[in-house]
């Protein structure tokens, strides 16, 4: 079996589906929540996504998430985190017991839901430093970065490493590692910063690389190495975490974050399962707190436009 299946076809999805096809996979479905979304995505006959002002063309078959179609052997889920309950019938139905399920969610809760659900021998969590923007229903613009870093919640995966060498031939810098959990903090750290001071902002991710932006962020991140200790004993270094996230955002400079595009377009934001997460872990009396209180009063102020 040499099917491909991606859950969301956003902007992560998209950037997903062009490096699948790059690799190889000459079928590859593509899921949709939007009946729209599908039509204009098979008018297109596939997917165009737009690297450095180039446009590719990527065949794909836009499905409904109602209507499932073929198994297909691995399945890369790139929707919200608070949409992954919808999605694990899905997923259930379109995979076998050997298929293989890569969770590409912000933030924590969602990847550990869909392990409990599906099975933790084929679940993997994975963190992504990719920056990318869908500007139509079926156009996606890649903005920086190409890495994926995945593991199971249970130890090494070697089936996945298969998968892995083979998308990394396309380009895809995607690497299985036997702890994710460390990888997962950090990931989290850089969007606790990222994504929330752009969306309040609304700027490009390179304003965390001035000054100001800065000296936020060692705010932000003092409280994430605090939490990751708490919470998992993961022992996390700050300076090392700090420059982790300025280079994310040097290397994504004009990307918008997928928060501040969730805000641009009237969407709830996954501000919950970021500095969400850090405040249910530290308690209210944080930095992390006020940042997601701001989110949400900027997610009302826009529901009421």
């Amino acid at each position: 079996m040499d099917k491909a299946c991606v859950i969301g076809g956003g902007s992560i999805g998209g950037i997903i589906a062009y490096y699948l096809y790059r690799s190889g996979y000459t079928r590859i479905d593509v899921y949709y929540a939007s009946r729209k979304s599908v039509e204009a995505v098979a008018g297109n006959k596939g997917l165009t996504i737009l690297i450095n002002n180039r446009e590719y063309h990527v065949p794909v078959n836009p499905l409904h998430y109602r209507s499932p179609g073929e198994e297909c052997s691995i399945v890369f889920n790139a929707v919200k985190a608070y949409n992954v309950p919808e999605t694990i019938g899905l997923i259930a139905r379109i995979t076998g017991s050997d298929s293989l399920v890569f969770m590409l969610q912000n933030g924590m809760g969602s990847c550990e839901e869909a392990a409990e659900k599906l099975g933790y021998q084929r679940v993997l969590c994975g963190v992504v430093f990719i920056g990318a923007e869908r500007i139509k229903p079926y156009t996606v613009k890649h903005n920086g970065g190409n890495t994926i870093i995945a593991g199971s919640l249970i130890g090494i995966n070697t089936e996945a490493q298969h998968v892995a060498y083979r998308l990394r031939k396309s380009g895809l810098d995607l690497r299985i590692t036997g702890n994710i959990h460390l990888y997962r903090w950090i990931k989290l750290g850089v969007n606790s910063v990222i994504n929330p001071v752009t969306a309040l902002l609304e700027a490009s991710n390179k304003i965390i690389t001035t000054r100001q932006g800065e000296e936020i962020a060692k705010l932000i991140l003092d409280e994430v190495v605090e939490a990751a200790w708490r919470k998992d004993r993961i022992k996390l270094d700050k300076k090392k975490l700090l420059e982790i996230t300025l280079r994310a955002a040097r290397n994504t400079a004009e990307n918008y974050s997928s928060m501040y595009q969730d805000i641009k377009h009237h969407r709830k934001t996954e501000i919950e399962y970021i500095n969400g997460y850090i405040t249910r872990i530290l308690g209210e009396k944080t930095i992390n707190n006020l940042i997601t209180q701001l989110i949400h009063l900027k997610e009302e102020i826009l529901k009421q436009k």
